[in-house]
């Protein structure tokens, strides 16, 4: 019934530390007061400017963007959720690469729920909606806690790159728009790449004059400690998509694409709400909170004391396969045996049905056919205190399944 910072409240009043940041979209926590000011004042102004006028919240949120995106990332067009941003993307890539017939994206990933998107992520072949799986060629991803080749990093080479590079080379008759790709999987269970492999996929598209997009719209603002996983891993793709945590709890998603790039022609990709003056303003706010509160810095920090944690309980309990993940983008993968690897799906739900009764709200993947992967993605707004019951309260699940 109400929500702030970290915290929820159900209608009987029952409290809960939120690890989900609703669908990982409160990075700044809920119902920030500098939002919800700069939201207010807004409402005394303009409601809502439509796409062909400039306003003065889309003049300051653009630049303002384009200061903080990475390298040359300067040119913005806006939307109000990622599954539009992420086919944004592939429009753009579209435009310039004309005649090229083939996206590349990674199994496990994760794009939107539209169309051109379901088919850039993992999806069921039977759904009904798989439409555009023959302009999507999906490739196995650096999941190396369960390499897809049988091997261990790094004496493998980075053979997942190899192998993109081969698939590329397979296609160039065709032509490839693009690679697109997540720099942490976040529905297919929170899956870290290592560095190197993201710089790989890049030298690989540079040399196969590939464009390379990086969906954001989970890692965006702060989730990994950084404004942006492009800076974290030292990657510049020509097409960032953003989106979710942007705007503090208001909607509001887009591409910033690299100077050398063409844009959209009047008209080509417009939307009604698209420069929502009330989501431009929560997101100038939500930058400032992210800026002044030194939230990145607090995100590396608490990431180093609940990793530790988490690998301590790791040595512990023969449950917990792996933990993963920069910055408060954590993942424990669960299994039923460390040799196997077998996933253990039951045991994940029962962690999050008992925390919930002990009031602290996991997440899980439920994705790509797995679902044993819990996640730890609260608000960078979250207390020490409600950090010691997140793990006091993750170990008591544990030890009961």
């Amino acid at each position: 019934t109400k929500a702030k910072g970290a915290k929820l409240w159900d209608s009987k009043g029952k409290e809960y530390i939120d690890c989900t940041s609703q669908a990982f979209s409160l990075n700044i926590g809920a119902n920030h007061p500098w939002v919800i000011e700069a939201v207010k004042k807004q409402l005394e102004k303009a409601t809502h400017i439509a796409y062909h006028l400039d306003s003065v919240p889309l003049l300051l949120f653009t630049r303002k963007l384009a200061q903080i995106a990475p390298a040359d990332l300067n040119r913005v067009n806006l939307c109000l959720e990622g599954s539009l941003a992420s086919e944004s993307a592939m429009k753009i890539a579209m435009k310039n690469r004309a005649g090229g017939k083939y996206f590349i994206a990674f199994e496990h990933g994760y794009h939107g729920r539209n169309l051109p998107t379901m088919a850039a992520s993992w999806t069921d072949p039977e759904s009904p909606f798989f439409y555009f799986k023959e302009n999507v060629i999906q490739v196995p991803e650096a999941y190396c806690y369960r390499c897809k080749f049988n091997l261990s990093y790094p004496s493998c080479n980075l053979e997942c790159a190899r192998f993109l590079e081969e698939t590329i080379e397979k296609e160039k008759d065709s032509g490839i728009i693009a690679v697109m790709m997540e720099p942490i999987q976040g529905n297919g269970g929170q899956i870290s790449f290592p560095p190197e492999f993201h710089r790989e996929v890049r030298k690989i598209c540079d040399r196969q004059g590939v464009l390379l997009i990086w969906d954001e719209i989970q890692t965006g603002f702060g989730r990994v400690g950084k404004m942006f996983a492009a800076e974290l891993y030292q990657v510049v793709p020509d097409i960032l998509v953003f989106g979710k945590a942007v705007a503090g709890g208001f909607p509001l998603a887009g591409i910033i694409v690299r100077d050398n790039l063409k844009g959209f022609d009047a008209g080509e990709n417009a939307f009604t709400f698209a420069h929502f003056p009330l989501s431009l303003v929560a997101a100038l706010a939500t930058i400032d909170v992210l800026e002044e509160g030194k939230l990145l810095e607090r995100c590396n920090r608490l990431n180093q004391h609940i990793i530790a944690h988490l690998r301590n309980l790791q040595e512990k309990y023969e449950i917990i396969g792996d933990v993963r993940g920069p910055g408060l983008a954590i993942g424990i993968e669960l299994v039923k045996d460390r040799d196997s690897k077998e996933p253990a799906v039951k045991e994940a739900n029962e962690v999050v049905r008992l925390g919930l009764e002990r009031g602290v709200m996991f997440g899980i993947s439920k994705y790509g056919g797995l679902g044993n992967v819990i996640k730890i993605k609260p608000p960078l707004v979250i207390s020490d205190a409600e950090v010691e019951r997140v793990l006091s309260v993750f170990e008591e699940c544990i030890a009961k399944v």
